[in-house]
């Protein structure tokens, strides 16, 4: 730590008293530490580094407002001392003052961009949703980045604007003459290239702007690196865009962040340098890898949050149903923005064989089927059988959906990638394997993709022609979910511990020569949206042995040999051929070889084409871009339960109640109902005209820690204040007057006057900081005694439960 020089005369004693000093902290004594660095600082009151010494020790002594006040001193004394705002921040989060250390922790790094703890505590911040100055963000970000390979000129351009900015605020030199003469040329040649994206981006407003969401993606590299399906699609199609751009069309890659419920844009060159190395290896702990994820994240917490192109295309390749609030942001993009939102629908798994999902699966994607049809413009799916399906579940959902604003881009393209082969021998060798003596078999380890059926059929085999007959089976891909079952019978069995591999972390140049040695490749799924291995298979030349489910028809097409899905005997006397009758296997492959895979590039146009032809659409139709969301209707006299979906089936009138909340003012929806944020959070109910003299009813919800007072607003004008205790409910019954609800709509704010901040009962497994939580609602006519009634009694008895499910049962009834 920086200490100063003293005089001659006062710094004897005042060493002394440091040194005694040192000596009780490095024994934990805080107080008589702090004594003695107090004396030396009556003895020197300039000496900065023993005003923070003296800090620290008043501040593990628990004197927290004075540990502050030392660390201010030592700030007004040396201003320039990283260290002092790293500390001042640890102190504030002690404090819980989270946008306090926010403050502290940003000037450490505008200070010296390479105190990574610092760095590390904003991430952490920003990543709870705490608010960070976005201007003060961005121009330190670009010294954060660590160099890619592929840095795009806008990126360049950011950084150098950054630290000119960053060197002239810390430059001693600024005022000498020669360094006024480099400034001027510096500040010259950016305001050169801020005229050059001038008029780029004037060319740029004749342009379709496409955003791709990309946030799946990099949420499945939080626990994984080889994509895999949806993620392979994903990379390859917005690589084929970036690297060979569309005519007409400009391309921006932007991810959601749950923490901060916003979209943050991926600069070009991290996106493709991600996509680059997820294709390397497996390893997820290569120290390159790990760099370049942990750079990711860091751009993502501090990163600007993103301001679309107006009318942009919001298209997501990937998921969303996992992020509980996409949706509630996405209606804060079209009003703001104007976006046309556009998802991918790859498959309807969750709702067309729940059999094979997880429970909590099943429930995200349903809460996503049931709100997406409110907020998308258009969408795109990978097949045919898809399309039926999507569009069936919309019919259940009541839900109109014109059959042309469903565009199917078949996945037909080339998984062969231009990188260096891997040895064949090598190869071979890692996974003990021999050419031509194995069968293929590449997906996630799942029930729905039918293991136990391939496994069946390999002890059948085996007891008729032998297990030494017999090829190995290779079952390649990470563990998905349902899976005991295949783990447990491919353990239990001797012919399959002898004839079956499961491996996963395979590179794409192994997959590669695994493809090739095979003997035929076997995908036989109970269901699918695409089945992307078959497509691969095909890609190489292999016969493809596929169950006759759902999309796989369109996947294999001519080029494939089909067995009906639960006819074991037949797929049996097809794996059978496929084994021994060599002559077979070679018209099989054969029609393989026929099979013309399209490039990526030829999906990304596609994409872009269909794109370009929607925009066109609109704009005879007299749309540049996606009008607001109106409010959604409420039912006089039905209960609407505020929490996420919990449903396991899909049924007609069913409605994602967190639609009605508006603003970002909201956490994401749990079980039991939904949190606010500290500003409040605001809904807007749709309501009859007819409706007349009506009743309100709110349950409210206190935060754990403390009390706090809650004021309710209509119309913008408070009508009800109290206190609502610790963990406790609050039920408000309010009469609504028709000159409350304007233009057919009932907008109420809530809002709590004080905060919990969830990490700290959580040790750090929920980082919200959160106010009033609100429960459901009700709206019914005045005179509505029976809906009143049910209201109450469901309050007294505790049945809110089973009014909300009430509606649903009906429904699905009629």
């Amino acid at each position: 730590m920086k200490m100063l020089k003293l005089r001659r005369g006062r710094a004897q004693p005042a060493r002394l008293r440091v040194a005694a000093g040192d000596r009780a902290r490095d024994a934990q004594a805080w107080v008589e530490a702090a004594r003695h660095y107090k004396a030396a600082l009556e003895i020197k009151p300039e000496w900065a580094a023993i005003w923070v010494q003296y800090g620290h020790m008043i501040k593990e002594a628990g004197r927290m407002e004075e540990a502050e006040a030392a660390y201010r001193r030592a700030v007004e004394l040396e201003p320039d001392e990283a260290d002092t705002h790293l500390q001042i921040g640890y102190l504030m989060r002690r404090m819980r003052r989270p946008e306090a250390a926010a403050d502290a922790f940003l000037r450490a790094v505008e200070l010296d961009p390479s105190v990574a703890s610092a760095v590390a505590e904003l991430k952490t911040l920003a990543g709870r949703g705490i608010e960070i100055d976005q201007e003060r963000l961005a121009r330190v970000l670009p010294q954060l980045r660590r160099p890619v390979q592929t840095p795009s000129r806008a990126d360049s351009l950011g950084a150098l604007t950054a630290r000119l900015d960053s060197l002239l605020s810390r430059s001693r030199a600024a005022g000498r003459p020669e360094a006024k003469a480099l400034v001027k040329a510096l500040t010259a040649g950016v305001k050169a290239a801020e005229a050059l994206e001038a008029l780029e981006a004037e060319t740029a407003r004749g342009l379709t702007h496409v955003v791709f969401d990309v946030s799946d993606l990099i949420s499945y590299f939080d626990n994984a690196r080889l994509p895999t399906g949806i993620q392979r699609v994903q990379i390859e199609v917005i690589t084929a865009l970036l690297t060979e751009p569309a005519a007409g069309l400009e391309v921006r890659v932007c991810a959601f962040t749950s923490g901060r419920d916003a979209w943050v844009e991926v600069p070009q060159d991290v996106f493709l340098s991600m996509a680059d190395l997820s294709l390397v290896s497996g390893e997820r702990n290569d120290p390159v890898w790990m760099a370049a994820l942990d750079d990711l994240k860091t751009l993502l917490a501090m990163s600007p949050i993103l301001a679309f192109p107006r009318g942009a295309w919001l298209i997501n390749l990937g998921t969303s149903w996992w992020l509980q609030n996409y949706f509630l942001h996405v209606r804060r993009a079209k009003a703001a923005y104007g976006v046309r939102y556009v998802p991918f629908v790859h498959d309807l798994i969750p709702i067309m064989a729940p059999e094979h999902c997880v429970q909590r699966l099943t429930q995200d994607f349903i809460s996503w089927a049931s709100g997406v049809f409110a907020h998308a413009d258009r969408y795109l799916t990978n097949s045919e059988a898809s399309k039926r399906d999507f569009l069936k579940v919309a019919a259940i959902l009541g839900a109109e959906v014109p059959a042309d604003d469903v565009h199917v881009v078949r996945l037909d393209a080339d998984f062969r990638k231009p990188a260096a082969p891997a040895p064949m021998a090598e190869s071979l060798a890692r996974y003990g394997l021999t050419e031509n003596d194995f069968v293929l078999f590449v997906s996630t380890i799942e029930s729905r993709k039918n293991h136990l059926a391939a496994f069946a059929a390999w002890t059948a085999l085996a007891q008729k022609h032998g297990v030494d007959a017999m090829p190995t089976l290779v079952c390649v891909g990470n563990r998905g979910w349902l899976n005991d079952a295949v783990f447990t019978r491919a353990g239990a069995d001797p012919v399959l511990r002898q004839k079956v591999r499961m491996i996963s972390g395979v590179s794409d140049p192994d997959l590669a020569n695994l493809y090739r040695a095979s003997r035929f490749t076997l995908y036989p799924s109970m269901y699918e949206g695409w089945g992307l291995p078959v497509t691969e298979s095909l890609c190489y030349g292999k016969a493809a042995l596929l169950s006759d489910s759902s999309s796989l028809p369109e996947a294999g097409g001519d080029h494939a040999v089909f067995f009906p899905l639960g006819d074991q005997k037949a797929f049996e006397h097809e794996l059978e051929r496929l084994m021994f009758d060599d002559a077979w296997r070679a018209q099989a492959e054969a029609r393989a070889a026929a099979f013309r895979p399209r490039p990526w590039r030829a999906l990304g146009l596609e994409i872009a084409e269909t794109v370009r032809d929607w925009a066109a659409q609109d704009a005879e139709a007299g749309l540049q871009e996606a009008a607001p969301l109106a409010p959604t209707m409420a039912e006089p006299g039905r209960y609407y339960w505020m929490r996420r979906v919990t449903e396991t089936r899909i049924a007609p009138g069913m409605t994602a109640t967190e639609i009605f909340r508006i603003g970002d003012g909201w956490w994401q929806p749990d079980d039991w109902g939904v949190w606010t944020k500290g500003q409040g959070g605001t809904l807007a109910i749709g309501l009859p005209a007819n409706l007349g003299p009506a009743r309100l009813y709110l349950g409210l919800q206190g935060i754990h820690d403390k009390a706090l007072t809650c004021t309710v607003s209509i119309a913008g004008k408070p009508v009800e204040s109290g206190v609502i205790r610790r963990k406790k409910t609050q039920w408000v019954s309010l009469p609504l007057a028709p000159d409350q609800i304007v233009d057919g709509v009932l907008r109420i704010d809530i809002k709590g006057d004080k905060v919990e901040d969830f990490s700290i009962a959580t040790k750090g497994g929920d980082p919200r900081v959160a106010g009033v939580g609100l429960i459901g609602f009700m709206v019914c006519a005045e005179d509505d005694a029976t809906a009143r009634a049910d209201m109450a009694d469901a309050i007294a008895f505790k049945t809110l439960p089973e009014l909300a499910d009430r509606y649903l049962a009906q429904n699905a009834a009629d």
